[in-house]
Parts: structure tokens; C-alpha cells; sequence
């Protein structure tokens, strides 16, 4: 933050304790710092944080409270701390009992250190409400940003929707609705913000001019737009043209080298890994035009990792490829100035001591896709809240932004998997104690 910009923070925050009465101030004191605006590392005396946001780092001075306000200190003993992980791939409301599990699962994340998610397909019913009560701290949880998904005939003639919106005919839940090229764009638009979402999620079945389509009307109606990397026959190209703000999955990206990309959806699973290698020039060319545009990567690489060998699942030769090819693509993408975030499409822990697995996508990040610790940390951070439209108030760890952070027992810039060693989580000023 500039000089200019800490002078008006200070100035605000002095006309607020001027005319409000009790405030709730969290101290801490005596830790390395990684604020995630680039990755470095600096020692901190003190971190002063006021209802939730943070109004002090050294070496801003330390106001006094207000009289009845509640001051806590809570001495760090050297530790390291970091912003909160944002994970910009996530499904949590696509089960049967859709809020209870969705309950559970928001809880692990937050205790695990994910303080920000963006759910991509989901019941909008559940989401509504999870929204709501993890924002009131009714419940622990992450900020929760949620998507309406949008797809073709054929996506939905297949019965993607069956767990997001039981109940309803598939393609005509709001969150969850079939277009094409006679649809009434604006009104479908308007009637899926109408549930809350604040992201479109273009899913298959779509060509290139109804991809524009949507992605010009979801702009005039203020809502984000994410599609997967191909969404068939769009290719990766068309999404980009479009405008489109985040593509999922790198593994798919691969489709930009094909002379026409297949209208069949089902098609993704077949990709040609072994024939088009991820630095073909058609897709240097795209990571260079994702930069240039401002399109972020959620490339989800932890997904095809534990499709390899989840329990209960079959073999899927098909998933070592895509994770090799997706991981070799992220480098590229991040080496050309793509903005990577940290998504892993398959969020839930396995059992109620395992962290969120967003961690093991930082993991992936660094040793598969060969991102350096403080690029990882940046990458799970500040790059996953301006993705989520959200960069000005989470993801870094600066004056007048939410204290979302992590504690931790071990420095991750020496080795990633430290993010993993959490002594505890704040979301908006308030501790979180970890899973035991």
C-alpha cells in the first residue's frame, strides 16, 4: 500500500473509532509474515486487527482502543504466518443430504487453513443458505462464492444436474439450466443471479458464438464467468476471445492444438496428450493471450493425481496423462504470466482428520508444475481472490483487508508442505482452532 493509501487507511479508521462505541481488537505478536502480495518473508512485531480487519503492521503505529472495547494478544512465539488458502475449485452442495455434508466438509476446510472457496456446480437451495450463515459466523466456514451452471442439450440430456437440483426437470433449475442458441440469455442471467450466484459456470456443449454470448451478457449483469478449459465444441481459444475470466482444468487446454475440437462432451477424456505437447505453438500462443487478457488458470491438477488411485474408483489410464500433460501446461502458462490459482475439483477430505486438498495442490504446484514455495503461496492466495473478484478485501495480508490467515509451526518458503503444520486459522479476526 502507498504512503498516500496508509494516510487515508489511518484517517478512516480514525473517524470509525471516533463515533463507534465497543470494538473487538485481536493482537498478535512476534511472527515472520508472508503477506502473499509476492511472496517474501518479513519479521513482524505486531499485526493489530479491529472487528475482523486489519488496521495495523509494523511499522504503523498502534491506535488505542475505544473505552469498552475487548483487546486481545496473542503472542506467536516466532511462528510463520500466511494468508488464508483460497480454493477456486470446489463442489460442496452436490450430495444427497446437500446442506448437512456441505456443514461438515466447510468446517474441515476452515479448520484446515481454506478461509475463501468458489463452489462450481452445485444446489443453489444449499449454497444460498451456506452463504448466508458462514458469512453471520453462524456456522465455521470459508467465504463462499457460488456458481449457476450452464451447459448444452446434450450436458444435460446426460443428467449432470441430477445431484444439484433434485426435485426439478434436469436444464431448468436456475443454478443449473440448459442453453442454446434460441435461449433468452438475459433472462436466464437474471434468474441465476436471482439464486445468489455471483459466478457462471459454462460447462460443454456450448459453440463459440454462444460462449460469447453468455460471457458478454454475464458481464452487462455483473457476474463472473468460469468455463472448463474446452467446453466442445468451443475450443480454448474461443473462451479467451470471449473473455471469459478463469478457465478450469489445464488438462484440457490441450484441445487448443486440434484443428476443430469435437461437439461431443464425453470427449474430454480422450484427449491427445501423447500428440500435442504442451508447448506446441498454438498453446504458447494461447498462455500468452490468457495473460495478456487478464484469464486466470484453476488448473486443478490435484484431481487427476487422486483419480489415480482413490479408493473405490477404476482404473483410469487416461487421468496419468492428463495429470503429467496439465502439470508440464501450468509451468508454461505460469512462465508466459497466466495467473494460477489453486483449485481441486475434489475438495472433501476423505475422513475427518485430513486436511482440505488444497494443500496437496500447493504440493503439486511446486514439484510437479515447478513453481517455487513463495509462487505456490501466491498462487493459493492473493491470485485465487482476485479470481474470485475479490482481491480487494482477501487474499494478501494488508492494511484495511479481512484477517483471513494461518498460523503456522514451520516456514513454508523452505518447504511447501509446512503449510500443513497449522497451529490455527483466523477467519475475520476469529480463531480457529485446527483438527486433532
Amino acid at each position: 500500500m502507498s504512503r498516500l493509501g496508509r494516510w487515508l487507511w489511518l484517517l478512516l479508521f480514525a473517524c470509525l473509532s471516533s463515533t463507534a462505541s465497543a470494538a473487538e481488537y485481536l493482537e498478535l505478536t512476534d511472527f515472520t509474515l508472508i503477506d502473499g502480495t509476492d511472496g517474501a518473508a518479513r519479521t513482524v512485531q505486531r499485526m493489530l486487527i479491529r472487528d475482523g480487519r486489519i488496521v495495523a503492521i509494523d511499522p504503523e503505529p498502534i491506535p488505542s482502543a475505544e473505552p469498552g472495547s475487548t483487546w486481545t494478544r496473542i503472542d506467536l512465539q516466532g511462528t510463520w504466518v500466511m494468508p488464508g488458502l483460497v480454493d477456486t475449485h470446489v463442489h460442496v452442495a452436490r450430495f444427497p443430504d446437500a446442506h448437512a455434508k456441505a456443514v461438515t466438509i466447510l468446517q474441515q476446510a476452515l479448520a484446515g487453513g481454506v478461509t475463501l472457496v468458489r463452489d462450481l456446480g452445485g444446489d443453489a437451495r444449499a449454497l444460498a443458505e451456506l452463504e448466508r450463515a458462514t458469512g453471520r459466523a453462524e456456522i465455521a466456514g470459508p467465504d463462499l462464492v457460488y456458481s449457476a451452471m450452464l451447459g448444452g442439450p446434450d450436458i444435460h440430456a446426460q443428467g449432470p444436474t441430477a445431484q444439484l437440483a433434485s426435485g426439478r426437470v434436469a436444464g431448468e433449475a436456475p443454478w443449473a439450466r440448459m442453453v442454446d442458441a434460441n435461449s433468452d440469455l438475459r433472462q436466464i442471467l437474471a434468474e441465476a443471479r436471482g439464486t445468489g450466484a455471483r459466478n457462471i459456470k459454462l460447462y460443454g456443449d456450448m459453440t463459440a458464438p454462444l460462449v460469447a454470448a453468455i460471457v458478454a451478457e454475464s458481464r452487462r449483469q455483473q457476474l463472473l464467468t468460469t468455463a472448463h478449459a474446452t467446453v466442445f465444441p468451443a475450443a480454448p481459444q474461443d473462451l479467451v476471445e470471449a473473455g471469459v475470466g478463469s478457465l478450469a482444468h489445464a488438462a484440457y487446454l490441450v484441445w487448443a492444438g486440434v484443428d476443430e475440437v469435437p461437439a461431443d462432451y464425453q470427449r474430454r477424456t480422450s484427449g491427445p496428450w501423447e500428440a500435442i505437447p504442451a508447448d506446441h505453438p498454438r498453446l504458447l500462443a494461447l498462455y500468452r493471450r490468457m495473460a495478456e487478457r487478464g484469464v486466470s488458470l484453476d488448473a486443478t491438477l490435484y484431481v487427476y493425481e487422486a483419480m489415480q488411485s482413490y479408493p473405490g474408483l477404476p482404473p483410469m489410464p487416461w487421468t496419468r496423462q492428463a495429470s503429467a500433460w496439465g502439470a508440464e501446461a501450468t509451468r508454461l502458462a505460469h512462465a508466459a504470466g497466466v495467473r494460477v490459482s489453486t483449485g481441486t475439483d475434489w475438495f472433501e477430505p476423505r475422513h475427518d482428520r485430513e486436511l482440505p486438498h488444497t494443500h496437496e495442490e500447493l504440493v503439486l504446484l511446486v514439484e510437479k508444475a515447478g513453481f517455487t514455495p513463495a509462487e505456490a503461496i501466491v498462487a493459493g492466495t492473493r491470485n485465487g481472490a482476485i479470481a474470485l473478484g475479490l482481491g480487494e478485501s482477501h487474499g494478501t495480508l494488508e492494511l484495511g483487508k479481512w484477517a483471513d490467515l494461518v498460523v503456522l509451526e514451520a516456514d513454508p518458503l523452505e518447504d511447501i508442505r509446512h503449510t500443513q503444520q497449522i497451529r490455527f486459522t483466523i477467519r475475520h479476526g476469529q480463531r480457529i482452532e485446527p483438527m486433532r
